[in-house]
């Protein structure tokens, strides 16, 4: 199984730090949700595309929304970005990215069904690595929800082999 974890607790960077590092690797698909001007968007690690995934004002939308806690997002934007995951596989990238694994996937929403698809393309496979961020309050109970039980779990992005 070729599955790394990158946790650490909520708002330490990880995804800040992950951009960057990400920046220097080749042949590198997934998405990344960093907050630009204080929203959350979606990342395309492989095109450079952005787009909104957080709605700030859910009273002027007419979209279906997915929520969780204080976020509301658009549920279609989370449609896309299972799709972007879902295709990449299709390249047989050399790391595949999810930012993040979280409450809403361990609901069976969200990054969900590109996770299960992931997992075990790349637990039966590959020479590729599938990264996933995990904030560490949660890290045991998506190991646990996914079956990652042979996954590597790092705090830093230079720990990964």
């Amino acid at each position: 199984m070729s599955i790394t974890i990158f946790s650490r607790p909520i708002h330490s960077g990880k995804t800040t730090e992950l951009l960057q590092w990400c920046d220097k690797q080749k042949n590198i698909y997934g998405i990344l949700m960093p907050d630009i001007n204080g929203s959350r968007k979606i990342l395309d690690l492989h095109t450079k595309n952005i787009f909104d995934i957080e709605c700030k004002d859910v009273t002027s939308t007419n979209e279906p929304l997915t929520s969780v806690g204080k976020f509301n997002f658009y549920s279609a934007s989370f449609e896309k970005a299972n799709l972007i995951l879902s295709s990449a596989l299709k390249q047989t990238p050399d790391l595949l990215v999810i930012d993040e694994a979280g409450k809403l996937e361990l609901d069976g929403k969200g990054f969900y069904d590109a996770i299960i698809k992931s997992v075990a393309f790349y637990s039966g496979n590959t020479s590729g690595k599938l990264l996933i961020t995990v904030r560490d309050s949660l890290c045991s109970d998506v190991i646990e929800f996914f079956k990652l039980d042979n996954c590597k779990v790092v705090r830093r992005l230079e720990d990964i082999a």
